[in-house]
Parts: structure tokens; C-alpha cells; sequence
């Protein structure tokens, strides 16, 4: 299982009526802008988390109808900080710039709670749940990460339809130079709070159709705060289950609205993007034969692009195109009725086009990741 921020913690039920997991495409929100800044914003949403994971774990207690499932995984990543060709060459001759890089590989470390609450009321079926996931890197420790996610979903016969919130504190990508005046290098990090809809129709027997929309305020610490923005993606897609695999694409069109330059004299660092996914899936099939019918493994393939165009006319972003390339392929074991193990491959390679020859000696990087996870359901 891929372990990306965007992977992260919008994970779908496995209901047959959802389409597959839709994989985020790696995106640390909006680039660098150098200028004079004001102090940042936080929020804790940390005593409502507790609060309502304590809600739940009491009703699980009570009636004895609370489903978890608890995550072990590990990660390698060979460029953990999205680093250029050029930055790994200056990382290797000791710039100074880039000593916060302790290695350009890394191994992750994460553990994910998923708590369910299914009440059942005649045709209708309510699902409260929570999420709570922590990361951790071996080298690189401020790659830390403590995410949350709290949905609501609710299915009747062909139909369902999930709302969520997701709080991640913090997220660091990096450091950069704060230009305020000091030349500092300065961690370049952010709080983000998603807001997501979803609903998913199941027409006939083997079509799946689905459309979601999601929101996102994106909120930087206090030496990039001309960085904030939000953003809004909607996605329409559709799935078809063949006799031996099924087969699924999806159209979404996304904007990144930078607000928080506007205070400050900054560069726009405002975007748009049409991202395109396609999911090949084979069917569950025995290790074995029927005598492992209860265990079975199950290949698939990911492939995603985004195409992404700056809005902003400055010599820095004026002209900048991303074209952002995931290649994902991967499989899942089922052990036991209550046990899992998946395995996961990834690659991303980020193109970019700039009149700027620093925007193309800076921004164009590749990545690999290799991971694996088990997962045991209570």
C-alpha cells in the first residue's frame, strides 16, 4: 500500500459498491513565494478528535458492534525530499542550503486505526467512522506526521453516499530560503483541513458510476504564509467489472486558489489541472485452488497524469506547466479472512515546462517507492 500524503487517509470502505480507492497524485500544495510575510495561523482540532474517538470506542463497548482494523506498514522512498538532479548534486557537494537533508532515501514507518460503526435501520445502513494514522521517517524525522479523518457514509441497495472531514497538523515538504529579509532556511510546512463529499450509483450489475467533490484549506507556517490558498477538485469516473477484471477511469479538473500572496506584494501561485486516472484490476483468485478459497491474491495497475498550469504573469511562476506522471502496480494477499498484506510499487516523475531555466533546473525530480503493509480486522 502506497503510504503518499494523498493516500493517505481519504481510504474508501471495500463495500462492492464503491469503485476502487482513488490514489491521490503527490502534491505538497503550492510552490515557494518569496516576499516579506506576517505570522502564521494554526488550529487544534486535536481535543474534537479525541472526543469523538472516544464516542465511538464507548458505543463499541456497549453494543459490541464497532469493526476495526488495525495497519503495520513500511515504506522506501529514493528521493524523500522530491530533490532535482541539481539539488542532489549540490546535497552531495555539501551546499549549505541543503543541510537539512540528512539522506535523499529514507524508510517510513506507519501505523493506521480505522474504528467503523454500522447501524442498520431497515433498507438503510449509517456508518459513522474514524481514522487516525501516525508516520514516521528513520532518517529524516521531521518528516513526522499525526493525520486524522472522520466520515459519514451512508448505503441503501445501489446507492451510497460518504462525507468526511480529514485534519492533517502538520505536513512538511522541505526547507527553503525565507526571503524576508534574514536569508534564512526556513522548514516550509502546513496544516491542511479537507472537506469531501462522494456518491457512488451502481446503474446494472457490473457498472459503477461516482462523482466527488473536495475542498481543502491549506494553511503555511509563519515564514511562507503567502503560500496559502484553497482547493477545489471534482471528479466524475466510471468502473465496469468484466468476467476476469475489471477496469476503471476518471476525470477530475482541479484549482488552486492562492490567497494569501495578495496581503503581501507576493507571486501568484495559482493553478489549474486536469488530472486523468485509469485502474486495471484483476480478479480475487485462490493461492491454490478451492482448498485455499480463503486466500487469494489479487494484482492491479494504477496509472495517473496530471496536467497542472500556473495562473500567475511573474518571472517565477509566469508560463510554468507541470505534467505529473504516476505509475503505480501492486498486490494484495489475502491470508485470512483477517488478515491482509499488500504490496506496492510507485513511481512519479514530475516534467515541467518554464521559460525560467531556474524553475526547470529546480522543480523537474523523479521518485520510486516501494511498500508494504499488513492489516488484521477485528
Amino acid at each position: 500500500m502506497t503510504l503518499s500524503e494523498d493516500l493517505k487517509l481519504d481510504k474508501e470502505s471495500t463495500r462492492k459498491v464503491y469503485p476502487d480507492q482513488q490514489e491521490e497524485l503527490k502534491d505538497e500544495g503550492s510552490e515557494k513565494i518569496r516576499s516579506p510575510r506576517a505570522l502564521g495561523r494554526r488550529r487544534n482540532f486535536r481535543p474534537i478528535i479525541l472526543c469523538i474517538g472516544l464516542f465511538l470506542f464507548s458505543l463499541g463497548y456497549a453494543y459490541a458492534q464497532i469493526e476495526a482494523e488495525i495497519q503495520l506498514a513500511v515504506e522506501y522512498t529514493d528521493n524523500v525530499f522530491q530533490l532535482s538532479d541539481y539539488d542532489n548534486a549540490r546535497w552531495k557537494n555539501d551546499d549549505p542550503k541543503l543541510d537539512f537533508v540528512n539522506t535523499t532515501d529514507d524508510l517510513q514507518l506507519a501505523t493506521r486505526i480505522d474504528l467503523n460503526y454500522p447501524i442498520h435501520y431497515r433498507w438503510w445502513t449509517f456508518t459513522p467512522s474514524v481514522t487516525a494514522k501516525i508516520k514516521q521517517n528513520l532518517s529524516n524525522s521531521e518528516k513526522e506526521r499525526h493525520d486524522a479523518l472522520f466520515r459519514m457514509r451512508i448505503d441503501r441497495h445501489y446507492w451510497s453516499l460518504t462525507t468526511l472531514y480529514g485534519y492533517y497538523p502538520h505536513i512538511y515538504y522541505r526547507h527553503f530560503t525565507d526571503s524576508d529579509g534574514t536569508s534564512e532556511n526556513e522548514k516550509y510546512s502546513y496544516q491542511r483541513n479537507l472537506y469531501r463529499a462522494e456518491l457512488v450509483v451502481r446503474p446494472m450489475k457490473k457498472l459503477t458510476t461516482f462523482g466527488n467533490i473536495r475542498y481543502e484549506d491549506l494553511y503555511y507556517n509563519k515564514y511562507f504564509v503567502e503560500a496559502d490558498g484553497n482547493r477545489l477538485t471534482t471528479e466524475l469516473g466510471v468502473r465496469y467489472s468484466f468476467p476476469s477484471f475489471s477496469l476503471q477511469g476518471s476525470y477530475s479538473y482541479r484549482e488552486f486558489d492562492n490567497t494569501g500572496y495578495k496581503d503581501l506584494a507576493a507571486d501568484d501561485g495559482s493553478y489549474e489541472s486536469n488530472v486523468y486516472r485509469g485502474v486495471l484490476r484483476l480478479k480475487s483468485m485462490p493461492l491454490s485452488g478451492e482448498s485455499t478459497k480463503h486466500q487469494s491474491w489479487q494484482p492491479y495497475l494504477k496509472l495517473s497524469k496530471e496536467d497542472r498550469y500556473y495562473q500567475g504573469n511573474s518571472d517565477w511562476y509566469g508560463g510554468r506547466t507541470y505534467h505529473i506522471y504516476n505509475t503505480n502496480a501492486g498486490l494484495n494477499l489475502k491470508l485470512h479472512p483477517k488478515w491482509n498484506l499488500s504490496l506496492d510499487y510507485l513511481h512519479i516523475f514530475r516534467n515541467v515546462e518554464s521559460p525560467n531555466a531556474s524553475v526547470l533546473r529546480l522543480k523537474e525530480f523523479s521518485e520510486n517507492r516501494l511498500s508494504a503493509a499488513v492489516s488484521y480486522k477485528f
